[in-house]
């Protein structure tokens, strides 16, 4: 997806009301593209566009699903770099701010992971293993998400937030390249899904 399209797509969907910004949607995609079960298009067209998917004009549509088809491939092919997706923000308050672009991502990425993380974790076959390494992995991806949690976390880690921010997002990236493999072990493991998902190779 070329730069131009990606920044058209960007001031379109800041402009259009109810939409997710688009570092925003960049993580809820990744975590979609992560799902051991499909997601229809419809239904997260719908949650990036704010419910006016059926009013929204095919060039718009048309630059979500090649976003998302870029991030598929990134995640599958050739391998998912965050800092590559979205911008990463020196000072740990500006990586926390409403309108950063790691902040969204990880709101983004939170919502997504929500439509089959439960049943994962709560597997009665699962090992408890890779329930806890799926749990941390959520954790450490999901959590620029929210100030409160971030400043808990980055007190228990025994560093100040600074440093808890730069190691925070080195672990992001490290746990963004492995986190599909990571789904997949853990849904195949609870017995939820098939051993043969939909997967791409």
């Amino acid at each position: 997806m070329s730069e131009q399209a990606l920044t058209s797509l960007r001031d379109y969907l800041r402009e259009a009301g109810n939409a997710m910004p688009l570092a925003q949607v960049q993580g809820y995609l990744f975590a979609l593209i992560c799902a051991p079960a499909p997601i229809e298009e419809e239904q997260w067209l719908q949650e990036v566009l704010g419910g006016h998917a059926a009013d929204c004009d095919e060039s718009v549509l048309f630059a979500l699903l090649s976003l998302h088809q870029d991030i598929s491939e990134q995640v599958y092919e050739t391998g998912f770099k965050l800092t590559s997706n979205v911008a990463v923000a020196q000072r740990w308050r500006d990586n926390l701010a409403a309108d950063a672009e790691l902040h969204q991502w990880a709101q983004g990425f939170v919502l997504g992971v929500s439509y089959y993380l439960e049943p994962l974790l709560s597997a009665p076959s699962c090992p408890e293993e890779s329930k806890d390494m799926l749990a941390q992995a959520v954790t450490v991806l999901g959590l620029f998400a929210d100030a409160e949690q971030f400043s808990i976390h980055a007190a228990n880690s025994g560093q100040d937030e600074q440093a808890f921010n730069d190691a925070l997002v080195d672990m992001m990236a490290d746990f963004s390249l492995g986190f599909a493999e990571l789904i997949e072990l853990t849904a195949v493991q609870s017995g939820l899904f098939d051993d043969e998902p939909h997967w791409e190779t």
